[in-house]
């Protein structure tokens, strides 16, 4: 039997790795897909982070362990630059915060990891507006709404139609998050299945 000791000391180790995985994800994909430009860049980031993550919690059946691999790639993205900047920093942090409340409230299993990727899918959407709203106040809402009429006049359609554009956008979003979840368990349980078979072949 594993003692409580050893079984902690492996947790801690795995936090280590994948923690570290997921700072360079953030390092090296995200300066990546910000240099490109490309569409959804945050939504692709954070496909890619949760599939590290939610396979990581799979194998670390602890508590608090998605905050802390959150908070080792957090730490790393401060390095990475030099200088503590705000949106990045707080942005991985809240990520982790849901990750971890939902796989706490739900479990470790198929459909947890689709919702909970699915989720911080959505988040990645409203992240630039909350974070947005904090430095600017209020009034950066306004602002918003000022530019979204000014689209809807421009393409000459009603403003409700671009209400139904976001929820197109929302929908990709959450496809993306939910394969991404799937991905994930799908990679975790095969391979703690492989894992489970070597052992019984040594033994």
């Amino acid at each position: 039997p594993v003692s409580e000791s050893s079984s902690l000391s492996r947790d801690s180790v795995f936090i280590g790795i994948f923690g570290a995985v997921w700072g360079v994800v953030e390092i090296t994909l995200g300066v990546f897909l910000k240099g490109m430009r490309l569409p959804m860049g945050g939504a692709i980031l954070t496909a890619v982070s949760s599939i590290i993550f939610l396979t990581g919690r799979y194998f670390i059946r602890r508590r608090g362990s998605i905050l802390m691999m959150g908070a080792i790639a957090a730490i790393l993205k401060v390095f990475s630059v030099g200088t503590v900047i705000a949106g990045p920093f707080m942005a991985i942090l809240i990520e982790s915060l849901i990750a971890e409340i939902s796989i706490s409230l739900l479990g470790i299993h198929r459909f947890s990891y689709l919702f909970t990727a699915g989720l911080l899918s959505l988040y990645t959407i409203i992240h630039p507006f909350i974070a947005q709203g904090i430095i600017f106040g209020e009034n950066i809402y306004k602002i918003y709404l000022e530019i979204f009429q000014k689209i809807a006049q421009i393409l000459h359609i009603d403003i409700q139609y671009i209400g139904w554009i976001i929820i197109l956008y929302a929908i990709i979003h959450l496809i993306l998050g939910t394969t991404a979840g799937w991905f994930a368990y799908s990679l975790s349980s095969r391979v703690s299945r492989e894992f489970s078979k070597q052992l019984k072949v040594n033994e």
